[in-house]
């Protein structure tokens, strides 16, 4: 029995030089972080039939793709807001056209304030032109931008 308290000790002590080697600070997580997202695109909205206010940018980081919209975002409410990214230039894009060839990132969880929207893993961002705010149920284009 005078063998178990010395290994206990012995694994105390391994346990305590294994916690105590440094683990990466919050900082140097955070810029870890930054480092590995990489912003593909970003803007502002062109009113179609309401105004969208705040940035929005799509980032990279590692491999996932996101639609992020800024703290500042705001639109008006609506039933079915959706987040497409369409083929057509902003400028190109209507109500009837709005969901032709596009693909749909996500349903829009609110009107306002900083959101985060994953793209399809299998979605080449070279063959989109523009991401949209869209009421689909009634075929209305809230916003647009162009990438």
């Amino acid at each position: 029995m005078k063998n178990r308290p010395v290994f206990l000790s012995a694994l105390a002590a391994a346990a305590l030089t294994i916690s105590a080697v440094a683990a990466p600070s919050f900082a140097e997580m955070t810029e870890t972080a930054a480092a590995q997202s990489e912003v593909l695109h970003s803007g502002v909205w062109t009113k179609k039939s309401f105004r969208s206010a705040g940035g929005w940018s799509i980032v990279r980081e590692g491999d996932k793709t996101f639609i992020k919209l800024d703290e500042d975002f705001r639109t008006r409410g609506a039933p079915d807001l959706k987040i497409f990214l369409s083929p057509l230039a902003a400028s190109e894009t209507n109500g009837r056209n709005a969901t032709d060839g596009s693909v749909l990132v996500a349903p829009l969880s609110s009107n306002k304030g900083a959101q985060v929207y994953e793209i399809p893993e299998d979605v080449d961002l070279a063959d989109f032109a523009s991401v949209l705010i869209h009421c689909q149920e009634f075929s209305k284009l809230w916003s647009a931008a162009d990438l």
